[in-house]
């Protein structure tokens, strides 16, 4: 399996970093934080006007007929940069649920994605649902018009195009509403991580149903798997910010007269966080090229290892920086503290640690 990159790959790479270094620093994020919608309207466009979506959709659909690797680089930027929009919605979740959708309904679609109008999301998960797995109680009648609730729906009061899954009069189904359809709900509310979120409810809401393309069950689990990678991504970008600052961090601060990076022990703790991230780097290169496979059974399951060992060494990345960095650490004023953060959640995006080795387990592993 070759891990290394495209000089295209390196290109794209480097003119995103670029991008969100002049964009968006700290303050700036903290900024966008407090806009109406969340997030920056001219950041969106310009990654639009990069091409960032046009990335996973193929030349058919008006795309650039890109790989789930460039995805994971750009889930890798947006993770170092703590982006607060909804990238993985648009270039992991849309493009795999249009895959239910005719060419023709999907072109048009996704032309909406590729040119930046669209804020897609995706309202899968339903209130007191435990398991991903359990029954889809929101329903759509023949005509298409959806009732139910929806939970923890991603910039669901913003979003302008909301893929839902319903059980319609022929099974599981896709269907998708437009921002203000007439008959839903929004509650919206900040997340921990300074995103926003919101729960739906849909009172007769009119749409359209995904028909002429995969079956709706295939899509949605092939969507799980590439958001899956994006979250692992993003969690490798997290992490080489949060050890950079908080070597930056421990070569200033001082203590009985001599920096605290230092001392022998600290200068461990650190190379071990290191150690930590490059196994994650390693892993998400790895769920980037599985979560196309075509066995599900074998995509999941690499998806499923990948995603505990994220989960682990996140949390000791994490609470090592917090630990190093002290009590300050914690405070809305150092930007450690909103990394901490946005791990803790994407730890428990798409299946937690035990969701995973659950999975792992009943399969008896990766050799099964």
């Amino acid at each position: 399996m070759n891990f290394e990159l495209s000089d295209e790959q390196r290109m794209l790479s480097d003119s995103l970093t670029r991008f969100l270094a002049d964009r968006y620093d700290f303050e700036k994020r903290r900024k966008y934080m407090e806009m109406d919608g969340g997030y920056s309207p001219d950041v969106w466009a310009g990654f639009a006007e990069m091409g960032i979506f046009a990335l996973p959709f193929s030349e058919d659909d008006g795309g650039l007929g890109g790989s789930s690797v460039d995805t994971m680089i750009v889930g890798q930027a947006m993770g170092y940069a703590l982006t607060n929009e909804p990238w993985a919605e648009a270039m992991a979740i849309a493009p795999s649920l249009l895959q239910a959708a005719s060419a023709d309904q999907r072109a048009s679609i996704a032309e909406g994605i590729i040119g930046g109008e669209s804020l897609p999301t995706w309202a899968h998960l339903e209130p007191g649902m435990l398991d991903r797995g359990e029954e889809i109680k929101t329903q759509a009648d023949s005509d298409g018009r959806l009732s139910g609730s929806k939970s923890v729906v991603t910039f669901g009061a913003e979003a302008n195009l909301i893929f839902v899954t319903a059980t319609g009069p022929d099974g599981l189904g896709l269907y998708v509403v437009r921002g203000g359809a007439e008959g839903m709900e929004a509650r919206a509310y900040k997340t921990q991580d300074g995103k926003r979120a919101a729960e739906l409810t849909f009172d007769g809401t009119p749409s359209e149903k995904l028909a002429g393309g995969l079956p709706a069950a295939e899509a949605i689990a092939l969507a799980e798997a590439r958001a899956l990678s994006a979250v692992m991504a993003e969690s490798l970008g997290c992490m080489e910010q949060a050890i950079e600052q908080t070597v930056e961090y421990i070569k200033g601060r001082e203590q009985f007269g001599r920096a605290i990076g230092s001392f022998q022990a600290l200068q461990h703790i650190a190379a071990g966080a290191v150690v930590e991230k490059e196994q994650v780097k390693s892993m998400a290169m790895y769920a980037s090229v599985m979560c196309d496979d075509p066995d599900a059974q074998e995509r999941d399951l690499a998806l499923s290892a990948a995603k505990v060992k994220m989960c682990d060494a996140s949390r000791n990345v994490g609470q090592m920086a917090i630990q190093l960095h002290g009590g300050v650490g914690m405070t809305m004023e150092y930007a450690i503290g909103h990394y901490f953060k946005r791990m803790t959640l994407l730890e428990a995006a798409y299946g937690d640690r035990d969701f995973h080795m659950d999975r792992l387990c009943d399969a008896d592993g990766l050799a099964a």
